[in-house]
C-alpha cells in the first residue's frame, strides 16, 4: 500500500514539473508573438481592407462580386475609423491644453499670494515633482505591459 501511494504522489508530482515547463515554453512564444505584432509595418485603408475581405472570403466562400462589394464596405468602415480616431486626437490635444491653461492660471494666481522666497522654493519644489515624474515614466517604460504581467503571472 505504501508503495502505491509513494508511485502515485511520485507520478503527481513528475507531471506537474512536466506542464509547468510547457507553460514556460508556450509563455516564451506569446511573448515572442506580441513582440512580433508590435514591430509589425501599419498598412494602408486599402490593405486593410483588402485583408479583412479576403479572410471573410475564406471564411465564407465569397464569390469574387460578394468580395469586392466587402472589399468597399470594409474601406468605408475604416476610413471611418480612422477620421474617428484623428477627431478625438486633436480633442484631446485640445483638452490638454485647456487644462495646460487652467493650470498655468491657477499657479499665477498662487505667485501672486506668495513672497520672492516662497516662489522659490515653491518652484523649487515643483522641478523636484517633475524629476520624479520622469523617473517614473522611464520606469513604466522599461517595464512590461500590464496585460503581458497579468498573463505572465498565471
Amino acid at each position: 500500500m505504501k508503495k502505491l501511494l509513494f508511485t502515485v504522489a511520485f507520478a503527481v508530482l513528475g507531471f506537474t514539473a512536466s506542464y509547468a515547463q510547457q507553460t514556460e515554453k508556450t509563455e516564451r512564444a506569446d511573448r515572442a508573438k506580441r513582440t512580433e505584432r508590435r514591430e509589425r509595418v501599419k498598412l494602408s485603408a486599402d490593405e486593410r481592407a483588402e485583408k479583412s475581405a479576403s479572410a471573410l472570403q475564406t471564411k465564407l466562400s465569397l464569390s469574387a462580386d460578394q468580395k469586392a462589394k466587402i472589399k468597399q464596405i470594409e474601406l468605408e468602415r475604416i476610413k471611418e475609423q480612422d477620421q474617428a480616431r484623428k477627431k478625438d486626437a486633436e480633442a484631446m490635444k485640445d483638452r490638454f491644453e485647456e487644462r495646460k491653461a487652467s493650470m498655468k492660471a491657477h499657479q499665477d494666481k498662487i505667485d501672486a499670494v506668495l513672497t520672492a522666497e516662497q516662489k522659490t522654493k515653491l518652484a523649487a519644489s515643483r522641478e523636484e515633482m517633475r524629476g520624479k515624474m520622469k523617473e517614473r515614466l522611464k520606469d513604466r517604460k522599461d517595464r512590461p505591459h500590464r496585460a503581458i504581467k497579468t498573463q505572465e503571472g498565471k
